[in-house]
């Protein structure tokens, strides 16, 4: 019966193989490349306004209703304030002028006339044909003559005074009267009526909006771009719009810049002329923050910043690597978006 044979292996005369390195690496794609948001969008008119009134009166006239078309400069409404009314105080006191400067030529000529009378009875008392008596009683005359001219000056100086200062008055009512008259700052429609004819406008609260009007003509449509894509958004971006069943291809027309302290997020507004929407009715809108016809797209891991903060990538070769500095345009998600870096098809390295 043969025996079984024994094998002994020696670990030691085994040599095993050195493991190898492994280097990650993620494909370069490429291809155009944009970013896009979607938000919620809203009509607004182009401006609106409330009007009301400084003056406190009654509503004389009420010209138009809610609905109604105005044009600038059209007047909505007439209000009567007769504090306000100092043309005829003015006209009174020019008058009184008048009459005081009557009164002053007539004393002036009566005086006349008695100064010839006494000088005349004066020098007959001389000659001693009439008595002293009679030129004293002509003296008194001419004095009582002389003071009544005086007091017709005096008249007319303060009806001068008067009329100056109602003059200056009128002046002053007729740039008040201005606020009697409401008037449309611009063209557009009449929204909101607050006002009855014959109300009377007493304490400011009841005066300060008696009217709103609207243009629509031009509407504007606002988006609330939140915070994380705000700093992408200009003036003139690309942006697709539909409001009440309607297609609008424009571009933002302003941003505002800054973002609302509450709600984080930036306005952004786009003027439609002539869309024939309503205000207020609610849509969406897409806007194009970002596009570039060509572009690398790499991991953002990959993408490494030196000393002098440039930007780099390292692409493999073979078994060596490449250094290859890149620009970086934007960040979707986990990758990063390069207007200027590798080739597409290269491997570059994830360190």
């Amino acid at each position: 019966m043969n025996k079984p044979t024994l094998f002994v292996l020696s670990l030691t005369s085994l040599a095993l193989p050195q493991a190898f390195s492994q280097v990650e690496t993620a494909l370069v794609t490429g291809g155009p490349w944009e970013k896009n948001i979607s938000l919620p969008a809203e009509a607004f008119p182009y401006h609106r306004v409330h009007l009301g009134t400084s003056a406190t009166g009654w509503i004389e006239e009420l010209r138009v209703d809610i609905g109604s078309r105005v044009k600038a400069g059209d007047i909505l409404a007439i209000i009567h304030a007769p504090e306000l009314d100092a043309a005829h105080k003015a006209r009174a006191a020019k008058q009184r002028v008048s009459q005081a400067a009557s009164v002053l030529r007539s004393a002036e000529a009566s005086m006349s006339a008695v100064k010839s009378e006494t000088t005349r009875i004066t020098a007959l008392a001389k000659s001693g044909t009439v008595t002293n008596k009679a030129r004293d009683e002509a003296n008194s005359r001419l004095i009582a003559a002389e003071a009544k001219v005086g007091e017709a000056e005096a008249g007319i100086t303060a009806a001068e005074a008067d009329a100056l200062a109602a003059a200056a008055r009128e002046t002053e009512a007729a740039a008040a009267l201005e606020y009697t008259r409401i008037k449309a700052p611009f063209d557009g429609v009449v929204v909101e009526r607050k006002a009855e004819p014959g109300d009377f406008l007493g304490p400011a609260s009841m005066r300060e909006n008696l009217f709103t009007v609207e243009q629509t003509e031009t509407i504007r449509v606002r988006l609330e771009i939140p915070e994380h894509a705000a700093g992408l958004a200009n003036a003139g971006d690309p942006v697709s719009l539909k409001i009440a069943g309607q297609d609008f291809n424009s571009e933002l027309t302003r941003v505002s810049g800054s973002l609302d302290p509450v709600t984080k997020t930036m306005l952004a507004e786009v003027d439609l002329p002539g869309a024939a929407l309503l205000p207020r009715v609610l849509g969406s809108g897409s806007i194009e923050l970002e596009k570039l016809e060509k572009s690398s797209r790499v991991p953002l891991s990959a993408v490494r910043t030196g000393s002098d903060g440039s930007r780099f990538v390292m692409v493999l070769e073979g078994e060596a690597e490449r250094k290859v500095l890149v620009k970086l345009a934007a960040v979707d998600g986990k990758m990063a978006i390069l207007s200027e870096g590798p080739a597409e098809g290269e491997k570059v390295v994830i360190p």
